[in-house]
């Protein structure tokens, strides 16, 4: 997937035009002028992966090269002009079959920002958590994130979920420091720290933790549940705010 601004598309369409439409006595040197459109419109021809129309403008290519020869203060003839736009309709059959196969999708707007989404779920947490978090866990929300731009629910409550639970084990692991529960498993962990007698964690925290458990990793875990684009925003603000206490209890060791 690559991201592009709607810009280099209207770009593209501007510069087709004026090659369509452009007058005798044009400047044919200069920004903006006949031999830069030209180029801009080979360009963008490799920027939109065009190699059928690109392969279908030989005659183009060398109109461009011929142009570049002419003197700094030609200006377009009335034969150019005839040459330039017979040659240039004869490219939009082939360069309209050949984009009628390429599809650019639009992000939509989402309750959570679509910009911070796609890169920077860092500022969607508390300050300074993200680069506390261990690897996997800054993976999975990063994933998570671009899932919900994208409008898949049910995978951004997988990288959700277990971007969360990586943080517990993380947070577990800096909690109990022996005699740990083995294996790390989510239920196991915060009935090991609702048992300790020396600063257990919140009691917010814990029914946060097991909340999430029961109402939502296990059936997403297991084929009981699909989410809707609502529903997976919901789930990443009660994430979001569990994995903010653990980061700064005062519990927390820092990840490597």
């Amino acid at each position: 997937m690559k991201q592009r601004a709607i810009a280099h598309y209207i770009d593209f369409g501007t510069v087709l035009r004026y090659l369509q439409d452009v007058e005798e006595g044009s400047p044919i040197h200069g920004v903006g002028y006949v031999v830069d459109n030209i180029d801009r419109f080979f360009r963008d021809l490799k920027l939109f992966e065009l190699p059928v129309t690109e392969r279908a403008s030989p005659e183009l290519k060398a109109l461009g090269e011929e142009f570049k020869e002419r003197p700094a203060d030609d200006v377009l003839t009335s034969e150019d002009r005839t040459r330039l736009q017979g040659i240039v309709e004869a490219i939009r059959g082939t360069l309209f079959a050949e984009s009628g196969g390429n599809f650019a999708f639009i992000v939509t707007d989402k309750r959570l920002d679509v910009a911070k989404l796609l890169g920077d779920v860092a500022s969607l947490m508390g300050e300074e958590v993200f680069g506390k978090l261990p690897d996997i866990a800054q993976y999975d929300f990063i994933e998570g994130g671009k899932c919900i731009a994208f409008e898949r629910p049910t995978g951004a409550a997988f990288h959700i979920l277990r971007g969360t639970e990586d943080v517990l084990r993380h947070f577990y692991c800096s909690v109990v420091r022996r005699r740990r529960v083995d294996p790390l498993l989510w239920g196991l962990m915060v009935t090991s720290l609702r048992a300790r007698r020396r600063r257990p964690p919140s009691a917010a925290l814990l029914d946060n933790l097991d909340n999430i458990r029961r109402s939502f990793r296990n059936p997403t875990q297991h084929p009981d549940k699909i989410y809707d684009i609502d529903e997976v925003q919901d789930l990443f603000g009660l994430c979001v705010e569990a994995v903010n206490r653990m980061v700064k209890s005062d519990q927390w060791l820092e990840a490597d």
